[in-house]
């Protein structure tokens, strides 16, 4: 997951961003399927199949480094996808 179209943008904006996409890897960590800045932020997307606090507790403590405050959530993966529902 490399975007080009709108993370360079945001580097500047959001300190430790760069550096979050730059250590948090699939290379170097496990599990870990991709990562990136999910819309226009505040959100960072992190993907994995494995490894899933080590990797939340990483990108935190590099925010927290830049003195910004975050959590992380782990939700499960909706695999019906969207449903409408009709009234009776």
């Amino acid at each position: 997951m490399k975007d080009k179209l709108h993370q360079p943008y945001r580097f500047g904006l959001i300190p430790g961003l760069n550096t979050v996409l730059q250590k948090i890897t699939p290379e170097s960590y496990p599990g870990l399927c991709g990562i990136c800045l999910s819309g226009a932020g505040p959100t960072i997307l992190c993907l994995a199949t494995d490894g899933f606090e080590k990797i939340a507790n990483d990108v935190i403590e590099i925010f927290k480094q830049e003195g910004i405050e975050c959590d992380s959530k782990l939700l499960d993966l909706a695999y019906d996808g969207a449903t409408v529902e009709y009234g009776s």
